[in-house]
């Protein structure tokens, strides 16, 4: 699929999205201040200076993180999410495409892609104007990324018949974005599609794909972590907080082996 259609697709999904994009499941408050810890350790670790944040939206992650650094700008393809962003002093967004930023080299303390990469058809060339606009020393970092591991070993299961009510929940899902935006916000399933460009054409979201083209582009610390184990929601409903954590704390013990199932993903990169 050729660049200009993928953008074409993310301008008309998010234009319709924008009015309601705040129902979004990230918007949880429970992962707001999972992410705002984040920021304000980046933050901590850059000295909080300058931030860019690509594919900004309505400005989640700049209403996360606008009082722990002094400048903040905001780029993004749709001219009606820009519009939803709450106007600060120290905030300024822009239409611009995140494979051509329109800032100069070594601006940046801090670069953020907050569910963004799937939307992106040549991460390469993404990854390396985010290299580009990163000073020394500064830091990606990418959130809300759908794992392309886990995409492929549940497509694996797809024609088995499913064991239990987990795995079908999580069969449903594995390509049910289309129905659901359709069904949710009117648009095309064809352009849900052709927006979420890396799950249904590219499928580059894996880790040793992401490793290579981040340090193809010249990151040489690579830290890919993964989040959101199948069946999560099932077991915090049936079983509690606590037993989240048991499970959680049992699949990252024996990561890579475990990467298959989780699905998401966020990274930094130096």
């Amino acid at each position: 699929m050729g660049r200009t259609t993928t953008i074409e697709a993310n301008v008309a999904f998010h234009r319709q999205l924008s009015p309601r994009y705040c129902e979004q499941p990230f918007f949880r408050p429970e992962n707001q201040q999972r992410v705002r810890k984040l920021l304000c350790d980046l933050a901590e670790k850059t000295g909080g200076g300058r931030l860019l944040d690509i594919g900004c939206g309505t400005g989640f992650i700049l209403e996360l993180a606008h009082d722990v650094f002094n400048e903040l700008d905001g780029v993004d393809i749709t001219p009606e999410m820009l519009s939803l962003v709450t106007p600060r002093p120290n905030v300024r967004v822009q239409l611009a495409l995140a494979e051509e930023l329109p800032f100069e080299n070594n601006h940046f303390d801090v670069v953020t892609a907050h569910s963004v990469l799937h939307h992106l058809a040549d991460l390469f060339v993404v990854f390396r104007e985010i290299r580009r606009v990163l000073r020394p020393g500064g830091i990606f970092f990418a959130d809300e990324s759908p794992s392309q591991d886990c995409r492929e070993f549940l497509s694996k299961l797809q024609p088995l018949a499913p064991a239990t009510e987990v795995l079908s929940h999580e069969l449903d899902r594995l390509h049910g974005d289309p129905d659901r935006f359709l069904e949710r916000y009117g648009i095309d399933r064809e352009i849900t599609r052709s927006a979420m460009v890396q799950n249904y054409e590219v499928r580059g979201l894996t880790e040793q794909k992401l490793q290579m083209q981040l340090n193809d582009a010249g990151f040489r610390q690579v830290d890919i972590r993964f989040r959101r184990f199948l069946g999560e929601d099932e077991v915090k409903r049936d079983h509690g907080e606590a037993a989240v954590q048991h499970v959680e704390q049992y699949l990252q013990s024996i990561l890579p082996l475990s990467r298959h199932l989780y699905k998401f993903f966020w990274l930094l990169a130096g």
